[in-house]
């Protein structure tokens, strides 16, 4: 299979091609949020109470900068501008739960109604006979 002359041409003008390096645009309190998350929450070899207990601590931790940072920082979500606490909570919050559902996968099946519960017992029978009045 010969190839086009031109195609070759074009496509090895370019044999050092490289993707930029990503820089991520963090503002300074997501660069603290961030830091602190990736010291912290260790997701990689956590188990099921380790995963419940990282998700307490970052929802009490993101409450805590969104507190503390000033009121343009505190609902940023932008794609393209810098990167916000918003983010930083959504990316760590989905690295738990993604560690969460390899370690109890969510079911594929639906499971069959729960029995119908058991009907009480009767009453007890008091046998015997009884004086005086009725009511």
């Amino acid at each position: 299979m010969t190839s086009d002359p031109q195609f070759v041409v074009i496509w090895r003008r370019f044999e050092d091609f490289e993707f930029a390096g990503v820089t991520e645009n963090f503002c300074r309190y997501a660069r603290a949020f961030a830091s602190w998350a990736n010291a912290t929450l260790h997701t990689d070899d956590a188990g099921l109470v380790e995963l419940n207990q990282s998700k307490v601590l970052l929802v009490d931790k993101y409450f805590e900068f969104f507190s503390i940072v000033p009121k343009d920082h505190r609902y940023y979500f932008h794609p393209k501008g810098h990167i916000c606490i918003f983010q930083v909570f959504l990316d760590t919050y989905r690295r738990i739960k993604a560690r969460e559902l390899s370690l109890t996968p969510p079911m594929l099946f639906i499971p069959p109604p729960p029995k119908p519960p058991l009907p009480p017992p009767p009453a007890p029978q008091i046998a015997g006979i009884f004086f005086g009045e009725e009511e």
